[in-house]
């Protein structure tokens, strides 16, 4: 009796060991399953928040693109206007009352081979663009903004604008008023008449205007008497009359007009050798 007694008090006391036992194994497990719920809630609430954000975030961006959209329509319709739709009337007597030379030079006499120069060097697209080459125009802007020299897009119209009717100053609204008269220009002059506009009032260093006083100050010569290579080195010095009035770096610059106006069918190969073979002095050199 006794050992029965015992036993069922063992496997009693067992029992509630057993029990016990179990409860605090629940008792564990329970506070980390509601710790991963909380975790979860809390994950759920992030993503929530976030996708608030980014929904948030991309109706704001949509309406400032609209808003970029409908101002650049605005201000491209207003130069559009302004541009295309202008009452300034620019012609040739009208530039001729802003001409900075006096010594004016003629279309004949100014040598073709000076008019060709000019063009494949400053504007080889002159005879196709009606005052403006977009071509250039994007490219210079690509370039200038990726690159640490400075490219221009100007076509000889737009020169001849900045040099006789607004200024230097390097502001979008110069560049939008140049445009302007290019087209204007354009529309009322013949591709000759701006030509000769331009080269008569180009700055040539040694306080020189126009092609007609230049080919006296550097050649000793009247214009209609300069050769190929002279009229190729008087038209690489506007480019930069400060650096090309030194013969040295002028006769590196012809040399690269020369290879354009050959490139562009300006001049043939046998012109193109004989001028590299020239030889072409400054008249401040002979003196």
């Amino acid at each position: 009796m006794d050992n029965k007694i015992r036993r069922r008090k063992v496997s009693k006391s067992n029992i509630s060991n057993n029990t016990t036992r179990n409860n605090s194994r629940n008792i564990k497990k329970t506070p980390k399953r509601q710790n991963l719920r909380i975790q979860k809630r809390k994950e759920e609430q992030k993503k929530m928040k976030i996708r608030k954000y980014v929904s948030l975030s991309l109706k704001v961006l949509s309406s400032f693109v609209v808003l970029f959209i409908l101002l650049t329509s605005f201000l491209a319709f207003n130069l559009y206007n302004k541009v295309f739709n202008s009452d300034v009337v620019i012609n040739n007597e009208m530039l001729k009352e802003y001409y900075i030379s006096t010594d004016v030079a003629s279309s004949e006499d100014i040598p073709k081979y000076l008019k060709d120069a000019i063009v494949s060097i400053e504007d080889e697209r002159f005879y196709n663009h009606k005052g403006v080459d977009f071509i250039s125009l994007f490219r210079s802007v690509i370039h200038n903004m990726f690159y640490d020299t400075t490219q221009g897009g100007s076509t000889i119209e737009m020169q001849l604008s900045k040099n006789l009717l607004t200024n230097d100053k390097k502001t979008i609204k110069r560049k939008i008023t140049d445009i302007r008269n290019a087209i204007q220009m354009d529309k009322n002059m013949t591709k000759d008449e701006i030509l000769v506009a331009y080269l008569n009032n180009i700055y040539l260093g040694k306080s020189s205007y126009g092609v007609k006083e230049g080919a006296k100050i550097y050649f000793g010569k009247d214009l209609y008497e300069l050769s190929l290579g002279e009229c190729a080195m008087l038209a690489g010095i506007t480019n930069n009359p400060l650096k090309y009035k030194e013969f040295v770096h002028a006769k590196s610059r012809q040399e690269l007009i020369l290879g354009k106006m050959k490139e562009l069918g300006y001049i043939t190969d046998k012109e193109y050798k004989e001028a590299m073979r020239e030889d072409v002095v400054f008249k401040s050199e002979i003196d």
